[in-house]
């Protein structure tokens, strides 16, 4: 079984028994945020997804994609198929590759701040690297993105982390700690 966007928020507005202007603007960040934490929360092939990322000549960093939650691998690509890079500190890399000016075959990565990757050694050359990563998926809305992974494969935990992001708004905290037991449940399953 599965829903959609509109039936989503017409089900969520019908259960909190509130049809108040502010509480039904509302809404839409009520789902964003439950969609969110499923992703965080369901450990799901649903959710990964592949991207391509080319470095020029002695580039050594890498953007992670905005959209990325967790990386799950990155791999260099190479005449010889795809080889894992091993991730590693970014203390581990400054210690094996003090010479950063230095070029060779990529076989590391850190995390080098909040969006970046730091390869270790830089390439050669031009080189692509593909990114295996869980990220969100689309943004549901009611002029976009109207169905999704989640509203498909985990409806019901999508309502019940919904109703306790509405019902916290309401400051409803007994009821959303009921919804929150009841998405406990679905993702259990």
């Amino acid at each position: 079984m599965s829903t959609n966007y509109t039936a989503l928020v017409s089900a969520v507005a019908l259960a909190a028994e509130n049809d108040d202007p502010f509480f039904l603007a509302s809404l839409p960040e009520f789902v964003q945020r439950a969609q969110n934490r499923l992703a965080r929360n369901l450990d799901t092939y649903g959710f990964v997804s592949y991207t391509t990322v080319t470095t020029s000549v002695s580039s050594a960093f890498l953007t992670v994609p905005t959209s990325a939650i967790v990386l799950k691998s990155i791999d260099r690509l190479s005449s010889s198929g795809m080889i894992q890079l091993i991730q590693r500190t970014d203390e581990f890399l400054r210690e094996y590759w003090p010479d950063r000016a230095s070029v060779g075959t990529p076989k590391y990565y850190a995390r080098y701040g909040f969006s970046q990757l730091l390869v270790s050694p830089a390439p050669v050359s031009g080189t692509s690297f593909v990114f295996s990563m869980v990220e969100v998926p689309p943004t549901l809305s009611s002029v976009g993105t109207s169905t999704n992974w989640v509203t498909t494969y985990a409806e019901e935990a999508l309502f019940f982390a919904t109703m306790k992001e509405a019902c916290h708004w309401m400051k409803s905290y007994d009821a959303a700690n009921a919804w929150e037991a009841q998405y406990q449940d679905s993702i259990a399953g």
